[in-house]
């Protein structure tokens, strides 16, 4: 095992099609790198548990929490010391300090004002700059493969954060993920044509399918009656194209 992770440790890395040798570290995002640090770091558990300190750790993230900022600020300096003392690391200040839970985050995490678990503000743009990637109507992909390219993102995404208690900022950007969806289709119709024969097959009225000879844009037209009732909650539902509150029910 150990020889396992020795040559692990010593593998090059290819980076612009040449390998590059590394002699410290661990690679960015590799498996290797919670197992040891969960290894490692175990003697620091036990000394948190020692001084009886409230905390929660995932590989080299870790969080504390005290009653007071003087605590926090003394159980951080005392920390530091211990870890370049016991354990050889030096402590990243720059990713350091202390402050009140809810102005800052843990592993996409954060808890409010109220006690409850709500996904973070850098976790929700993230979210949202993917539902932009993801229903860009420029993609080479068939519908079919728009929908399954959004169902294995959306439940990966949902199954990490259903941990939340707090849902409400979510339910504040669903609307606005359909709407993306709804953009991509209309652009995927192309022109009057298409527009109309599919806004007829999906059920709009006759006065609705007046909507496919409007020269508004498309973000517009994404929040037009004529979209809602052809593309409705229902019936991208139905595609299988389910936002992370339909999933929790699931």
């Amino acid at each position: 095992m150990l020889g396992l992770i020795r040559a692990y440790l010593k593998a090059g890395v290819v980076k612009d099609g040449k390998v590059e040798r590394r002699y410290k570290g661990v690679p960015q995002g590799s498996p290797l790198s919670p197992l040891l640090a969960n290894i490692y770091l175990d003697k620091l558990d036990k000394e948190l548990e020692k001084r009886e300190l409230s905390f929660c750790r995932y590989a080299d993230d870790i969080t504390l929490y005290v009653s007071s900022e003087r605590s926090a600020q003394r159980v951080l300096k005392s920390l530091t010391l211990w870890i370049e003392k016991h354990l050889s690391l030096t402590v990243n200040q720059n990713k350091s300090g202390t402050g009140r839970p809810w102005d800052s985050q843990f592993l996409g995490f954060r808890i409010t004002e109220t006690y409850e678990i709500a996904t973070s503000p850098k976790s929700i743009d993230r979210y949202k700059a993917k539902v932009r990637e993801l229903w860009d109507a420029r993609q080479s992909l068939t519908s079919n493969e728009l929908v399954e390219q959004w169902r294995q993102y959306v439940v990966g995404w949902w199954n990490y954060f259903k941990l939340t208690t707090d849902r409400q900022h979510l339910l504040k950007w669903e609307g606005w993920t359909r709407r993306h969806m709804r953009k991509c289709f209309w652009l995927r119709w192309h022109n009057k044509k298409g527009r109309l024969k599919a806004l007829r097959r999906l059920g709009a009225t006759p006065r609705q399918q007046e909507t496919a000879n409007s020269t508004r844009g498309a973000w517009r037209i994404a929040k037009s009656p004529a979209l809602h009732r052809a593309l409705s909650n229902a019936t991208l539902r139905q595609y299988g194209l389910c936002v992370p509150s339909e999933l929790s029910t699931a």
